[in-house]
């Protein structure tokens, strides 16, 4: 037998992730897609299926009809919702995830979310409920927290890893509350928790939410669905499946293949619970995310109409993940009403953000007296790092007022994605001096994933674009692609460049007119 009995408490702490405000509902969006690799880095077939305590559509109890479907699917990493240890008679206080690992020879982890006192007939036991996950490889525990919402009981988000041929993956198991409303600081938790920690990530477990509602599609913005295109994998009741509650999702550098609900195996009743089990095979390759570059002009159209709103339907319509923002106010004039435009897009989008300023003004009443900034950004799903793996550069040289280059990073899955957003000077000299010092900060001969992208101020074939292209590969080389004015762009002023083992696809320039300038988006793969 490989199980382990490993102890651990339940940690209540809610870590937060700073700069950023926990987002509100938002309408749907194009969702991140499974990316088609090359190359598998480890490969796992993996299941979720919540067991009623083990309880059949028959009203019978009978563990091993669990055990028999689990080891007939074949799966390696099985995540368990509704699990009892010592929990009632109705299960005849068993030690039911003991019991399976046992008998499926499977190591285990279990997480209590509702706790009751022992009593003799449990054997002197904590009587306990919550889920679980059992895996044919040993399993290490990183964390196991009850989210704050909850009903006449708690709910919770177990955290593990596991090593599948040499390559570490987390997976997490949770079970969401019922009331849709509730969910909401649920899932919010759930994704900040997650994006604590670095690497490929595989979710399981019952949400108590259909595919189209707002919690799949806030989880969705981050996550790959591997029943995407499986309109009928219902799941829930399994005597009259008519509803998906239960899901797998993993991050982007996951492909999802052979996806299954378990309906045939158990077609005859009873059924050994009220859910079906769903089962697929994940394969680990490369991250991908959706990439925008957009300078807002603050918020003000080709119309002349100040509207943030149209910025952020822009930005959420396309289903961007990192977005560079350029001519971004900060409480800086009453041409922008003195908002805090970056704060506010970063709230209405629920996204990560960081800011350089390059022209600043003392505060003044009408500004709220916070500092007046001007300058360019980075909103991101993915959690951007702190201060240590950041830079601000202001160029040396400028005519009007200040340029600069910001320089972040984004923790894409398992894989730092650094970003360098700037916005070239007005004249040719500045330009070509402050590409120059941007490349030596930049320091292209590194081997790390680059993005550098922003408003350049200059055409294909001027001595700066030459500069960057020495290092860095054009995402819209042999396109027009044509960003400024707005309304019939004729100039190309706006660039993304990639650097090292990127692939890109599906580049496009939006025609929107919510600024001066129209954005550009591309998909990226960071290959290995």
């Amino acid at each position: 037998m490989k199980q382990t009995l490993l102890q651990f408490f339940i940690l209540l702490t809610f870590v937060s992730c700073s700069k950023r405000k926990l987002p509100e509902e938002t309408a749907p969006r194009p969702d991140l897609r499974s990316n088609v690799q090359t190359a598998s880095l480890a490969d796992v077939k993996v299941m979720s299926f919540n067991i009623h305590g083990g309880i059949g559509t028959d009203g019978v109890y009978n563990l091993q009809r669990i055990a028999d479907t689990i080891r007939n699917s074949g799966a390696d990493v099985i995540g368990l919702n509704e699990v009892h240890k010592n929990f009632r008679p109705t299960t005849n206080y068993d030690d039911q995830i003991a019991w399976l690992a046992n008998e499926l020879n499977m190591y285990s982890v279990f997480q209590e979310t509702t706790v009751n006192a022992a009593i003799p007939e449990s054997g002197n036991k904590l009587r306990r409920f919550g889920h679980a996950i059992l895996s044919k490889y040993p399993i290490q525990i990183i964390n196991a927290r009850l989210y704050d919402e909850h009903d006449d009981h708690n709910f919770g988000l177990l955290e593990t890893r596991i090593v599948i041929n040499g390559f570490p993956i987390l997976f997490y198991v949770t079970h969401l509350i019922t009331d849709s409303i509730q969910q909401i600081p649920q899932r919010q938790q759930l994704r900040q928790w997650m994006n604590e920690n670095y690497g490929t990530k595989i979710l399981l477990g019952d949400m108590n939410a259909y595919p189209p509602g707002s919690t799949i599609q806030y989880l969705k913005e981050t996550m790959v669905d591997a029943f995407d295109g499986h309109p009928t994998a219902y799941t829930f009741k399994s005597s009259d499946p008519k509803s998906r509650i239960d899901y797998i999702l993993g991050t982007s550098n996951i492909t999802f293949s052979n996806s299954r609900v378990l309906a045939d195996t158990v077609k005859t009743n009873p059924h050994p619970s009220d859910h079906f089990p769903i089962v697929t095979n994940a394969s680990v390759g490369a991250s991908k995310l959706r990439l925008m570059q957009y300078n807002i002009r603050h918020g003000v159209g080709i119309d002349g109409v100040l509207n943030l709103q149209r910025i952020a339907d822009t930005i959420r319509n396309s289903g961007a993940h990192v977005v560079i923002l350029n001519e971004v106010d900060r409480n800086y004039s009453p041409r922008s009403n003195y908002v805090d435009q970056l704060a506010w897009l970063a709230n209405e989008l629920g996204m990560f953000y960081e800011f350089q300023k390059t022209s600043w003004s003392a505060a003044i009443p009408a500004s709220g007296n916070k500092p007046r900034e001007f300058g360019h950004a980075i909103l991101s799903k993915y959690p951007i790092g702190n201060a240590s793996t950041q830079e601000r550069l202001i160029y040396t040289a400028f005519t009007n007022h200040y340029n600069g280059l910001l320089k972040v990073r984004v923790s894409v899955n398992a894989d730092p994605l650094y970003v360098y957003i700037t916005n070239l000077g007005i004249t040719d000299a500045d330009r070509l001096s402050q590409v120059q010092e941007a490349m030596a900060v930049i320091d292209p001969r590194n081997y790390t994933w680059k993005v550098f992208a922003g408003t350049f101020n200059a055409t294909p074939g001027s001595a700066t674009i030459n500069t960057v292209l020495s290092s860095f590969t054009d995402v819209f080389s042999g396109l027009p692609a044509y960003t400024h004015p707005a309304d019939t762009p004729t100039s190309r002023v706006d660039y993304i460049f990639l650097k090292n083992t990127i692939a890109f696809s599906n580049r496009r320039v939006i025609d929107s007119r919510g600024s001066t300038h129209r954005p550009i988006v591309c998909d990226i793969e960071m290959t290995q």
